[in-house]
């Protein structure tokens, strides 16, 4: 059998049957992947190298409450991604004050709209890249997550889909390997980014992936993603 070129959803899409990318490996299980989502998400590991040497990349998920997204939310993850962003300039201007240093912290990110065919709601695979000497990890998003990283991406969600502070919803997961402390080149020639790479390509694949008229499916910060939230 012929393998298909174009995602039969959306005939804009390429598809990529390799099992390797860039001379990383990809995992034939969560084949076919979608060849610009791998593309934005290479990308955006560049991109965020290059702004910091030392970048912390963290993965999770985001869930959606029973009752759904608020109607006056029109693209949740781009208020997700503000949200987050302005919390970390709060961050870095109030340890600014305290210790009279100041550091840059530019998000990158990589996110994938999912939905099986039998949930209500669909779901989101997040990426986040951040400057590891603002960062150090998070644990496990939950309530008791002390972080200050993970309390700015819990509280950020719960504020877009407006979740009454006394609900027992669980929106949020950490992936089993939530932290990878990333430096040097993204080349599969370094086993850290071999193993991060081969770990955040799942969100590439085309295996439920939701398309929406007017609502993009994958959304990064790469300058080759046309789906970007604000810069």
């Amino acid at each position: 059998m012929t393998n298909r070129k174009r995602s039969k959803y959306n005939h804009n899409l390429k598809l990529y049957h390799e099992p390797t990318y860039k001379g990383f490996k990809l995992k034939r299980s969560n084949a076919p992947y979608i060849e610009p989502h791998l593309d934005g998400l290479y990308a955006t590991m560049i991109s965020a190298l290059n702004h910091h040497h030392r970048t912390l990349a963290v993965r999770f998920d985001l869930k959606v409450p029973l009752s759904g997204i608020p109607i006056e939310v029109d693209n949740p993850i781009k208020r997700f991604i503000d949200a987050v962003r302005a919390r970390i300039n709060r961050h870095l201007k109030q340890k600014f004050k305290r210790e009279g240093r100041f550091r840059s912290c530019r998000l990158r990110y990589a996110v994938k709209v999912e939905q099986k065919v039998m949930a209500l709601h669909e779901h989101y695979h997040v990426i986040l890249f951040v400057n590891n000497d603002v960062f150090r990890c998070i644990k496990n998003l939950g309530p008791n997550d002390d972080s200050a990283l993970g309390k700015m991406i819990r509280d950020s969600w719960h504020s877009v889909v407006k979740l009454d502070e006394r609900s027992t919803e669980v929106l949020i997961h950490s992936s089993p390997t939530p932290n990878r402390h990333l430096t040097g080149d993204v080349s599969s020639d370094n086993p850290v980014m071999r193993a991060a790479f081969e770990h955040y390509s799942y969100i590439c694949k085309e295996d439920t992936t939701l398309y929406r008229m007017n609502r993009p499916s994958f959304y990064s910060s790469s300058k080759l993603a046309k789906n970007k939230a604000p810069a």
